[in-house]
């Protein structure tokens, strides 16, 4: 060889030294870039909150994060590489999380509860997620899962429920207490009614009884009721109804149309007393002269827009409380007609009009109040 393809075969060794000097610092700083990387995903995967595995397309696991490994009493040694179901003894091999696994996976996550007993940390209530990932550069897919301990929480929940539970169950033993207090009272001023001779004192006697059953009506619902802070209006509206028809016993035919209509206690017992006074009142003077072979009061209860639609109507005489207010305000200054005003205008802040077809037509009007104090919650929802 002379000395000139000498010179060029070291230039040639040189050159290729060089190549290959150059391809080892790339690959050992693109090396650098993927552990760097994969340090970066370890320790966005240690700052997740909640235990969280990182599962390959056969459900291996390929990391977890220190709250995992704290939650289940693990280590890595233990999970890494190893099947999600069958590692540490089949701790996760169980039909709620095979079916969690089961599920199609996209970049919506998939959520089931679990309440387990698990042989290395106790009874455990679980809310566990998992959701896909599929990484382009490889075509792999991998998937999280994330399960969270909500033990806390869950026990923190059914002891509010037990607590509300044992509220209503004490509220509703106060209105049957209150019921059968207004039942005694209504019984004793039934028995003086007996010993009247004098017309005036029997009338203000029983009015009062009546006004005491309408109340007492309301709460014999609410102590029979399952509902907590408001009330369906229909049955205690109908308990006092029969009272009355009971009470005075003339042979007047009472209709009831009633919506599925809920309304706080306070309002079921202010529309339950204008009921009474209006109703009552017609028992005793609407069909006075009377000649029609059937004597009828028609009671009607919707709900429009929010609001307590109360109509009563009667196909008597045109006789009754209110009948002045077709004329001027003021004419009608009896006790029922002062509760009607006040209650319906001042207390349930609504309107009440007059109008005679025949018998009187009484139409009020008033908005449905929500209750402030307790939720409107069922005994049934607060034991499941």
């Amino acid at each position: 060889m002379d000395d000139k393809a000498a010179a060029k075969y070291d230039e040639d060794v040189i050159r290729i030294i060089n190549q290959l000097k150059n391809e080892i610092i790339e690959r050992k700083w693109a090396e650098k870039k993927s552990r760097d990387a994969l340090d970066y995903a370890e320790s966005i995967i240690d700052s997740v909150k909640h235990p969280l595995v990182v599962l390959d397309e056969t459900k291996k696991v390929i990391s977890a994060n220190l709250a995992f490994y704290d939650l289940f009493n693990l280590t890595p040694g233990i999970v890494l590489g190893q099947n999600f179901l069958t590692m540490a003894d089949g701790l996760f091999d169980f039909k709620e999380m095979q079916q969690l696994l089961e599920k199609k996976q996209g970049p919506e996550p998939q959520v089931i509860d679990i309440y387990r007993n698990f042989h290395l940390i106790g009874r455990k209530y679980l809310k566990a997620a998992i959701q896909g990932l599929q990484y382009n550069v490889k075509h792999l897919r991998f998937s999280f899962l994330t399960i969270e301990d909500v033990t806390d929480q869950k026990i923190a929940e059914m002891k509010l429920r037990k607590a509300l539970e044992d509220k209503s169950i004490l509220i509703r033993e106060v209105h049957h207490r209150v019921k059968n207090n207004l039942q005694i009272l209504s019984s004793l001023l039934s028995l003086q009614i007996t010993t009247l001779s004098d017309e005036s004192p029997f009338q203000v006697l029983q009015e009062a009884q009546t006004r005491i059953m309408a109340i007492g009506a309301v709460h014999e619902s609410l102590s029979d009721n399952r509902q907590v802070g408001k009330i369906p209006i229909e049955e205690p509206i109908r308990r006092m109804i029969e009272g009355l028809d009971a009470l005075f016993d003339d042979n007047i035919q009472v209709s009831l149309t009633i919506d599925p209509i809920f309304l706080t206690i306070n309002q079921a017992t202010l529309l339950c007393l204008v009921l009474n006074e209006i109703v009552s009142n017609s028992h005793k003077y609407s069909f006075q002269n009377h000649t029609g072979s059937e004597k009828r009061i028609f009671i009607e209860i919707k709900e429009l827009n929010n609001q307590v639609v109360l109509t009563i109507s009667d196909n008597g005489s045109g006789f009754g409380i209110g009948q002045d207010r077709l004329k001027s305000e003021g004419g009608d200054y009896s006790l029922g007609f002062i509760l009607i005003k006040n209650l319906v205008e001042q207390q349930l802040l609504g309107q009440w009009n007059v109008k005679r077809l025949g018998g009187l037509i009484h139409e009020i009007r008033f908005g449905i109040e929500e209750d402030q104090t307790i939720p409107p919650v069922s005994v049934e929802e607060l034991s499941s």
